[in-house]
């Protein structure tokens, strides 16, 4: 018995379970463990060649929405085949609260990350100093959280396509769930995306700014034509050398972002550039070049950026020359302390600005029938995520489309951020007792019992202002929501998908308004907004914008750009210009893209694409012929 203790407390002060490494498994196995007291799965594979002599990395994977443990383990292992790319890897796979939530549903639900690493650390022998912190999708987003929160506990965080809910969910305007982004200094982030995954692309794009205005040590991979997935090695195949070498050898800076005014009303244009310092060395300078117009000038910032620090750059005025309205800027990266810079990408940003010399005279009208949304000479200024900015819709009071916008409970937290439609610069002393006038259609969602305790209305809100300064205040010309702003007699009652949200207006349900600018008559330089500011439940349409005098006021011609049949069933066709280029891309509601064709238009101007293998249900189409491009909402019925 003496015996026996002995043995016993020799294991324990070797920090080593004699029990637990008695019965310790290899290859794929699941198990049920105690946690928050309940019962939760973990799945697990340990390498077969498995020696307790050797010390193993342990990465701990977080699966998404409407997957559980072992079907992600399997993925990871037989599919991904990730056990031969991340070798001496031990993979804990842990089930979120439920098949259908991610690991949020509870408070504290996060905390079985700890779970995953205590089963891993009393079992096997794990080096505590190489754990990774892994998650997709949902599972991508409760890794971020968790780990910048307990960035201690980990050596890298990889992040395959995190689904960040929206821009609002990026930069912490949701108290209930936010980032600790000024810990992204002290843990590798690895970031993927897939290209083609549109619907995340702007919270993510957003989580990665706020991880570098924080020097976070980040790197992002943008993979080519993917969609919401985890990439195949070979896609991230630098993800390890990161993970042990975040910083690249030498110097090497990335340009970030050009931040450029959609608008100038002077000659001389200001811009600045978001940059990050990637490389192992600290810079001390760099040379920017600039081109605009026909010219192109260098400029030389100097300062000090340790490895993975940012800075924001304020780039000298440029003169613009005078020409086209709409002109663009090209910064890229010329050299870093003096040696040329060779890198291929994340070292140029293009952009463009609208030049204005003069505001357009009276009168103006304007229908959306241009191919191209916005039309010219108008802007989006857009909160962000991808489903809610202003689009061209077949919904019209006349002519053959309008602008339309949604907001909806189905997609992204958006409440209180605002889309922006601009009209061009006009200049209303060209017209006597100016006055905007539009038609509109609204209706706002309302919910009741069993899908909320009580009645809740959801309801957006139109502020239409006017700016005489160039954008730098605004005043309000009508602002209204809900019940106000409606054009239906009663509200949409329980939607319960996206297609249920839209609305379809007869010719009743459109309300024209009317509103005096003749207190700003004497304005050169003046522009209209319409901006739709969500409450998460909506669906409007505005039409036949016109800005003149009484007697001018001026109903858009239509064109003969079209997409029809809309509802669809096996077959789509667009119309426009004869023997040209067309492309046709059909997107579901989550921003993932189900069909694409490309061709060219008929002598009738006609291109078709086959729709009968989609499901019946809200589509969005991008629809490019020649020049002209815009986006419209498809419905496909069976």
């Amino acid at each position: 018995m003496r015996f026996l203790c002995a043995v016993l407390l020799f294991f324990t002060l070797l920090g080593t379970s004699f029990t637990a490494r008695a019965i310790v498994r290899t290859g794929s196995f699941d198990l049920t463990i105690k946690f928050m007291d309940t019962t939760r799965e973990l799945s697990c594979y340990i390498p077969t060649s498995y020696n307790d002599s050797n010390k193993y990395r342990l990465m701990v994977c977080l699966h998404g929405l409407g997957d559980n443990s072992a079907n992600y383990r399997n993925a990871l292992i037989f599919s991904l085949q990730w056990q031969k790319y991340f070798p001496n890897t031990i993979f804990i796979c842990p089930e979120a609260s439920a098949t259908t939530a991610d690991f949020i549903s509870l408070p504290g639900d996060e905390s079985i990350v700890d779970s995953c690493m205590e089963f891993a650390m009393s079992n096997y022998h794990i080096d505590t100093s190489d754990v990774i912190l892994q998650g997709f999708s949902l599972g991508g987003r409760a890794a971020l959280r968790y780990g910048l929160e307990h960035y201690a506990k980990f050596k890298a965080l990889l992040l395959n396509t995190p689904a960040i809910q929206g821009v609002k969910n990026a930069l912490n305007g949701q108290p209930s769930y936010t980032y600790i982004y000024q810990n992204a200094s002290h843990i590798p982030i690895y970031i993927t995306h897939g290209e083609t995954d549109i619907a995340y692309e702007p919270p993510i794009d957003t989580a990665l700014k706020m991880i570098i205005q924080n020097d976070g040590v980040v790197r992002y991979d943008d993979v080519p034509k993917i969609g919401h997935t985890i990439p195949t090695f070979n896609q991230m195949s630098d993800a390890l050398e990161f993970i042990d070498t975040p910083a690249r050898a030498g110097n090497d800076v990335d340009l970030f972002e050009l931040d450029v005014p959609a608008r100038i009303f002077s000659s001389t244009l200001n811009s600045k550039v978001l940059v990050q310092n990637v490389g192992s060395d600290t810079v001390t300078s760099i040379v920017f070049a600039i081109a605009q117009g026909t010219f192109t000038v260098l400029y030389t910032w100097k300062g000090s950026l340790a490895p993975f620090q940012h800075a924001v750059v304020d780039l000298p005025g440029q003169v613009v020359e005078s020409g086209a309205a709409t002109q663009t800027i090209d910064v890229r990266i010329d050299s870093i302390d003096g040696v040329l810079n060779t890198m291929t990408s994340d070292n140029e940003k293009i952009d463009t600005f609208q030049y204005i010399t003069q505001g357009a005279s009276l009168p103006m009208a304007e229908g959306f029938e241009e191919a191209n949304f916005p039309p010219p000479g108008w802007l989006l200024q857009l909160a962000g995520d991808f489903f809610s900015p202003w689009f061209q819709d077949t919904v019209r009071k006349s002519g053959n489309y309008s602008a339309g916008a949604f907001n909806s409970l189905f997609f992204f937290d958006n409440e209180g951020r605002a889309e922006g439609l601009v009209s061009p610069v006009l200049n209303l002393t060209t017209a006597p007792s100016p006055q905007l006038s539009f038609d509109l259609a609204y209706n706002y969602d309302r919910y009741t019992p069993p899908y909320f305790t009580g009645t809740v209305n959801l309801t957006d809100t139109l502020d239409v202002l006017i700016s005489t300064d160039g954008g730098a205040t605004f005043t309000s010309l009508l602002r209204k929501s809900g019940a106000d702003l409606a054009t239906f007699a009663d509200p949409i009652v329980n939607p319960l998908s996206a297609d249920a949200i839209f609305i379809l207006p007869q010719d009743t349900n459109w309300r024209h308004y009317t509103i005096d600018l003749s207190n700003y008559a004497s304005a050169p330089e003046a522009f209209i907004k319409f901006n739709y500011i969500s409450g998460l439940g909506g669906s409007i349409y505005i039409d036949n914008v016109s800005v003149a005098s009484p007697a001018g006021v001026m109903v858009p011609k239509p064109i003969t750009y079209s997409i029809y049949p809309n509802p669809a069933t096996d077959k789509v066709t667009i119309a426009g210009s004869p023997d040209s280029p067309a492309n046709i891309s059909l997107l579901d509601v989550a921003g993932r893209e189900v069909l694409s064709e490309q061709g060219q238009t008929n002598a009738s101007g006609e291109f078709s694409i086959d729709t009968h293998t989609l499901l019946s249900g809200l589509y969005f189409a991008r629809v490019s012929i020649g020049d002209h491009a815009s986006m419209v909402k498809l419905t496909i019925e069976r």
